[in-house]
């Protein structure tokens, strides 16, 4: 499972569906930003790093890309929710929810992880 977040304030919802999911969920958490932003990627992550549980450090992989072409691949029109994920091993996407973690769509994801 992955979760794609877009701006520093989706956090709380990222750690949200972590929870939501449980420890051994199988997750990674990747904070998408535009290309511009990889001369600084050293910065950005070291204080990512800093405001980040050391336990969770291999799970965060940050993606320095084309925002709109991500988007448009996962046909997510903004940037305003997080993104939630599972594809099986063949990149098929199984399941896919936006924003916060409400019953029902933790329930897909929970029923496409299993189905994995």
């Amino acid at each position: 499972m992955v979760i794609l977040a877009f701006r520093m304030r989706q956090q709380r919802d990222v750690d949200a569906w972590t929870a939501a999911l449980g420890a051994d969920a199988p997750v990674v958490e990747v904070p998408v930003m535009s290309r511009r932003w990889r001369r600084a990627a050293g910065w950005i992550e070291g204080g990512m790093a800093s405001g980040t549980p050391e336990a969770a450090h291999g799970r965060v992989w940050c993606a320095y890309a084309p925002v709109r072409g991500v988007l448009a691949d996962l046909g997510v029109t903004g940037t305003g929710d997080i993104v939630v994920v599972v594809a099986d091993r063949s990149g098929r996407i199984r399941a896919m929810a936006r924003g916060a973690p409400a019953p029902a769509a933790v329930g897909t994801i929970r029923a496409a992880l299993a189905g994995c």
